[in-house]
């Protein structure tokens, strides 16, 4: 996150209010990232878009830790062996499918089937009274220990567009509207 001064413009400089700290990095803000900067470019063609998603991309991937669901802040002190975020891994592999259909590199494909197995395998919820939903083990907001371990509704949504990525990928345009404009 980086703040500017609403009515001039003026940069005010970095901040977090999910991170651990204004230079770590927040694992699901990045996937949003990876996720938002790829749709961008779809739509406006624009490679500095592309350029900053594969960035994104290439560095989340790197901090994956084996299991392959990210950890809540990539560069907390104890990633990556600290809270999952599993919601970073739905929206994660929503963004690396659709960056490998906008560039052509499977690399990006088989790291987001690789998160898709690794939630389908570990996070979903079983019979479980902290969990509400399909997907547990993420974390809403680690420093305010606010929702640590529960489900969250959009970690749902990405696991199923990341599943409809892979068995209907002709039918994404319209169901979550990449259509140029």
């Amino acid at each position: 996150m980086f703040d500017f001064d609403p009515e001039t413009g003026a940069p005010i400089g970095p901040n977090t209010v999910q991170g651990y700290s204004p230079s770590s990095c927040w694992s699901r803000g990045q996937s949003w990232g990876v996720y938002g900067f790829t749709t961008m470019y779809r739509r406006t063609g624009d490679q500095g878009f592309l350029s900053t998603a594969r960035k994104l991309a290439d560095f989340a991937v790197g901090a994956l830790s084996p299991d392959h669901v990210p950890v809540w802040d990539y560069k907390a002190p104890q990633a990556p062996y600290d809270i999952k975020d599993a919601s970073a891994g739905a929206v994660m592999a929503c963004g690396l499918l659709d960056l490998s259909a906008a560039t052509g590199r499977l690399e990006y494909r088989q790291a987001a089937l690789r998160i898709l197995t690794a939630l389908s395998e570990t996070c979903l919820t079983r019979n479980s009274a902290r969990a509400e939903a399909i997907v547990a083990r993420c974390t809403r907001n680690r420093p305010a220990e606010d929702g640590i371990e529960v489900s969250l509704p959009y970690a749902d949504y990405y696991l199923l567009e990341g599943i409809l990525r892979v068995l209907r990928p002709r039918d994404v345009d319209r169901a979550v509207d990449l259509s140029t404009v």
